[in-house]
């Protein structure tokens, strides 16, 4: 049986609302379509799962829906491994599909797993951590600037390649003039960074990334050691200013990451972020969370992935 996991509320499924019923009938006898409408059902349906597991569980929508269902199966199936995860994509952000190669059309994905399960026949899959940041697990995190600029993404009405790309011209104008705008999504973090019981030794930063996929967004590798070692993330401590990563953006770009003067990378797997001022943002998988006191970001269980090249 396959669990097929939608958010009710994404952009997908608010343009198309008959979504839903198009993957039910792509799953046809081979499973159920679950739209939760609180996180509390979220967690219900997921302690039903960890009762009765499925042999796929498939996830539709961006990474926010993704981070948020695997955070709850995974406090409801506690020790016990999760059925193999089909990434359907269909968010406003798809990093982690994205990343690890996964760029199947849902209907046509979901409709092959269901005939793979009928004939009892497991998928193929490839396997990746995810990273648990307090309470949730991600694959993707970040603060400073990078949730700095999410913070001004989701302050419009409209979400979409066309307001990021807005945002990026509006950052270009306000760094001309030197203004607010610029200065908001540019603040720094102050704080104490701790890698792998290793303090770093800057006392501000543009922004600390960690992730177990190398992308950030907008095609941008910035997390260019996240296929480096399987068993741990990547680790990124930007230090240099907003004018020195402009040379940058390129290498970023191709996968070959921000200069070595200009930030600190590595591979950890545990990471302790002690900030000075309250209520910080940070991001897990796109989602928007604050912190008023330390965070732990620690390596997360392997899971396996379906690959649908195969």
């Amino acid at each position: 049986m396959i669990a097929t996991f939608v958010n009710p509320r994404s952009r997908a499924n608010r343009r198309n609302p008959r979504l839903a019923a198009r993957l039910a009938r792509a799953l046809g006898d081979a499973g159920r379509v679950i739209a939760p409408s609180s996180l509390s059902v979220l967690d219900e349906e997921a302690r039903g799962l960890a009762a009765h597991p499925p042999t796929i569980i498939a996830v539709h929508g961006g990474d926010g829906t993704l981070h948020k269902t695997l955070s709850a199966l995974l406090r409801a199936f506690g020790d016990q491994p999760l059925p193999p995860i089909a990434i359907l994509g269909g968010g406003t952000m798809n990093v982690v599909a994205s990343s690890l190669g996964i760029r199947a059309r849902a209907l046509p994905f979901l409709a092959r797993l269901a005939a793979l399960d009928r004939a009892g026949q497991a998928p193929a899959v490839i396997y990746r951590r995810c990273m648990r940041v307090g309470e949730q697990v991600g694959f993707v995190f970040g603060n400073g600037l990078l949730a700095n600029f999410l913070v001004e993404y989701y302050a419009g009405r409209q979400y979409g390649p066309a307001r990021a790309v807005w945002l990026l011209v509006r950052l270009l104008f306000s760094a001309l003039v030197g203004g607010p705008f610029v200065r908001r999504v540019f603040k720094r973090f102050w704080g104490m960074v701790v890698v792998d019981g290793e303090t770093l030794k800057f006392p501000n930063l543009m922004a600390v990334g960690a992730g177990t996929v190398r992308e950030v967004g907008m095609g941008f590798k910035l997390l260019h050691k996240a296929d480096d070692d399987l068993d741990r993330f990547a680790v990124l401590a930007i230090h240099a200013g907003a004018r020195a990563l402009v040379s940058d953006l390129l290498a970023v770009q191709r996968g070959r990451g921000i200069a070595p003067d200009h930030a600190y990378s590595t591979v950890a797997s545990d990471v302790q972020i002690r900030p000075l001022e309250p209520d910080m943002p940070y991001t897990i998988d796109g989602d928007i969370y604050r912190a008023g006191s330390s965070l732990h970001i620690e390596l997360g269980p392997r899971l396996a992935i379906v690959d649908p090249h195969h």
